[in-house]
Parts: C-alpha cells; sequence; structure tokens
C-alpha cells in the first residue's frame, strides 16, 4: 500500500481537541507532570478533570519536556504511513520540547521530518495546527503548508486573565512583594504571550472586570483578525469560556468559526485554574485595554 504524503506529529501543549486528532490522525507527544516522586504524562495516563481537582486541591506539580524516545516512536509511527511528517512543538523559549525534537531528528531522521517551532502555547498552537491538519487532508503539499505556517506564527495571538497570582509567581513569572499586595487587592493578572514569552500586560480587580476586558478585546478581535478561526481556552472555567464565546460569535463582524477548548496540564500548571484566554490570528495592541 502506497503511503500518503504528509503526516503530522504535534507536543501534547497543543491541546488540541482528542476528536481533531483522531479525525486526522496527528501523533502526540506527550509532556510530563511531576507530582512530587509520581510522573504522568499529559493525554496518556491523566484527564484534564484529575489534573485540575489535584490543583484545586492544593497540589503543586512541575512539568518536563519529553523524553526523546516518545519523539522517535511518533516520527517512526507517522514514517509507516507517510512519506514525511510535519512536527509542531511549543515555543522554545518556554519548553526544552523543541530542542529535545530536533536532537531526535539530527540522530535519527532525515529530511523527511521538518521540526516547527511555534513560538507560542497551549490552543494557540492549534490557531496552526488545526488548519494545516485540514490543509493536509485536502491535498496541500508540503511547501503549501510550510508557506502558511511561516506567514501564520508571527501573527498568532493571546489575550486572557488568570484567577489567581499564584500560579505565576510559583513559575518565577511575579515577585513575592507583586504576589502579596495583589492578592491582598483581589487582583486578576492579565496574560498575553510576546516573542514567544508568556507575559502580564496588566491587572485588574475581580472577575467581572475581568470578563469587561475579555469583551473590549473581543470586539477589537472581530476588527481586527486575519482569520476565521477563534479559540477561547480555559482551564477549568468553562462557563466563563462559554460566556466569551457567545459575546464574540454576536458581534456584527464575529468570525465563522469560534471554538471552546479546555488548556491542558503542562501549561494549566503555570495559569492555574479558572485561567480563560481568547486566542486569534492577527494583531494585539495594548491600547485596546
Amino acid at each position: 500500500m502506497a503511503k500518503k504524503k504528509l503526516g503530522i506529529v504535534a507536543d501534547s501543549t497543543c491541546d488540541l481537541h482528542p476528536d481533531y486528532i483522531k479525525k486526522y490522525n496527528i501523533g502526540i507527544v506527550p509532556l510530563k507532570i511531576i507530582f512530587d516522586d509520581e510522573v504522568r504524562y499529559q493525554g496518556l495516563d491523566i484527564t484534564n478533570d484529575e489534573y485540575y481537582q489535584r490543583l484545586i486541591a492544593g497540589e503543586m506539580p512541575t512539568t518536563g519536556a519529553p523524553a526523546p524516545k516518545f519523539f522517535k516512536e511518533a516520527i517512526d509511527k507517522a514514517l509507516e504511513e507517510y512519506e514525511q511528517v510535519l512536527v509542531f512543538c511549543i515555543g522554545n523559549k518556554l519548553s526544552a520540547t523543541y530542542s529535545t525534537a530536533v536532537m531526535v531528528k539530527k540522530q535519527f531522521f532525515d529530511e523527511r521530518v521538518t521540526i516547527i517551532d511555534t513560538n507560542t502555547l497551549s490552543v494557540t498552537i492549534s490557531l496552526i495546527l488545526l488548519p494545516v491538519a485540514r490543509m493536509v487532508a485536502d491535498g496541500a503539499s508540503k511547501e503549501k503548508v510550510l508557506t502558511f505556517v511561516n506567514k501564520t506564527i508571527p501573527h498568532t495571538q493571546v489575550f486572557g486573565g488568570a484567577a489567581t497570582l499564584k500560579y505565576l509567581h510559583k513559575g518565577g513569572r511575579l515577585s513575592r512583594a507583586s504576589y502579596m499586595i495583589g492578592s491582598l487587592l483581589n487582583f486578576k493578572p492579565l496574560i498575553s504571550v510576546d516573542d514567544g514569552l508568556i507575559v502580564s500586560p496588566g491587572k485588574v480587580r475581580g472577575t467581572n472586570n475581568l470578563m469587561e476586558h475579555m469583551k473590549t478585546v473581543a470586539n477589537k478581535i472581530a476588527e481586527n483578525r486575519l482569520s476565521e478561526l477563534v479559540i477561547v481556552g480555559h482551564c477549568a472555567n468553562l462557563e466563563k469560556a462559554e460566556e466569551a464565546a457567545e459575546y464574540l460569535k454576536g458581534l456584527p463582524n464575529a468570525p465563522k468559526e469560534v471554538i471552546v477548548w479546555e488548556i491542558g496540564p503542562v501549561i494549566g500548571t503555570h495559569l492555574g485554574p479558572g485561567t480563560i484566554g481568547i486566542v486569534w490570528v492577527g494583531e494585539f495592541k495594548e491600547e485596546w485595554l
């Protein structure tokens, strides 16, 4: 049986919904979630529900890049079915995952394998990955897909907010003094991604103010987006994510496809339960806030 032309592998931080992973036969390389001496693997042996329940109960895990063998196994399997394979990774500034994939390619594979640094994280990766999967299913060439990828990566945007400062503080993105003062004042940190790094363009007081900021940005997204796909991501906060999605769908210039997906354990460790965010292709200006 002849091989198909182009296959896709991604690391588990892409948080692509399992239905799409199955539909487009995407190989997933799991990252590690470490609870003290217990190592679990995103998408393999821990569900989002179990993970967030443990986080809410007070456990504070760490995360780790995939072992090289997981990349080798996923690529080997893909090459059994496809002539060439594209491998999508979380941004190199956020994780050693991309570096691990590059090392595995150099040691075991050739030009049939292309490793892609998405320069972003979580459902934002899916702004690139889902259209690519659809292009491949329609028979697009590797060259056409890579042109789309290279054009899209610089324009992926994230805006959202976390329910607490705790997880940004734990991850080293917030000083102890700012954490203590902000917690006393019920600050909710705003979240974005700039040049491949998680940043906080500001803080708001209370959940209601956060939702108002989300709606303000949603209006700007509708006016300034470059694609019809927008994803609302959340960490165990489906109700507020659906509220933001419904608001966006109701705008005059609403994108044709608005999806709500849960952010998985690895990125959830750094953002924390209650986080919501909108991701799109286009521009983002802090003056929108």
